[in-house]
């Protein structure tokens, strides 16, 4: 959730307790229970899409990590086992194939880890019955195999993340407005007894008073990867600017104008995160750019006292 939208499920809750605990007085209104009722079942949904867009993408991070450092170990160790049978057996073509150190391993990028694990599992495949003495068999291919499968496996999981993520964005939204729309209900019944139940009236507007949360000045923060391997990029730079309309800008381009359109930049820090605070509410026009990658422009909007998430994946 926004910061917003967390005050605003605040108020949600704070109403629904208000009014369980005087049921009394909303009884008898018209369609209140019932709305109540609906209220409450949006809100636990509310929570449950929430605790959903929490998953966090670090977790997902590191499950690669370990099984990316579990096949770095598996795949030096074959490979110096299969130097070791082309010494001795005086096959320099195998050397040459397999001449992978552990450092060539930990250095290699996701996908090409993942290549050469592969070069080292097929070439000592190909020489299994032959390598028994020098530790390699049946049971250590089919361990390594499961570990370069199961590594291929994790390469794709940040993105089908900020895929999860997404969803559970659009699924709050058509959920708030479900809630606003049930409380508009309630709010025109509650009128009925304005007058003749005066401190309910007045303790029921006060729980629907909205509490903005403390940090609601953070705008706009995400994620700059990669779209193949979803690997953080650190170095892009990240540029918003006011989307303003042709006749301001003109003025604004005016030496002589009073009018600023104010950039805000930020670079991409080691896992491609980014924050860009303290931004006016508007629309604006995000460039994200890295030397290497194809630059994108996408339109992001800022509400006041919102936290914007924006997750971008760049092309090589």
């Amino acid at each position: 959730m926004t910061s917003k939208q967390e005050s605003k499920f605040g108020m949600y809750l704070a109403t629904s307790g208000f009014c369980d605990a005087n049921a009394s007085f909303t009884t008898a209104l018209p369609n209140f229970t019932a709305n109540l009722t609906a209220l409450k079942s949006t809100c636990t949904q509310l929570q449950g899409i929430a605790e959903q867009q929490k998953i966090s993408k670090t977790g997902i991070t590191a499950n690669k990590n370990q099984l990316r450092r579990q096949l770095v170990v598996m795949a030096g160790d074959n490979a110096r086992k299969l130097k070791a049978y082309g010494k001795f057996t005086n096959n320099q073509t195998l050397i040459g194939e397999i001449d992978f150190s552990e450092s060539d391993f930990k250095k290699a990028s996701d996908t090409a880890l993942k290549d050469l694990a592969q070069i080292v599992y097929d070439r000592a495949q190909s020489n299994v019955a032959s390598l028994a003495s020098y530790g390699i068999s049946t049971i250590t291919q089919t361990a390594l195999l499961a570990a370069i499968n199961g590594y291929n496996a994790t390469l794709a999981a940040p993105r089908i993340g900020i895929t999860v993520t997404s969803q559970a964005t659009k699924q709050l939204s058509a959920l708030f407005a479900t809630a606003d729309g049930l409380l508009a209900s309630m709010d025109a019944a509650v009128e009925i007894i304005r007058l003749t139940q005066i401190n309910f009236y007045n303790g029921y507007k006060s729980a629907r008073k909205i509490i903005r949360n403390a940090g609601a000045g953070l705008a706009v923060k995400g994620v700059v990867m990669d779209t193949i391997t979803g690997a953080g990029l650190k170095g892009a730079t990240v540029t918003l600017t006011p989307m303003v309309s042709p006749s301001l800008m003109k003025a604004a381009s005016s030496p002589s104008a009073n009018v600023k359109v104010t950039t805000h930049s930020k670079k991409t820090a080691d896992k491609g995160g980014f924050r860009i605070k303290s931004l006016a509410e508007g629309t604006y026009e995000m460039t994200v750019s890295k030397v290497g990658y194809a630059t994108q422009t996408l339109t992001v909007s800022v509400n006041d006292g919102e936290m914007t998430a924006v997750d971008v994946a760049l092309e090589k």
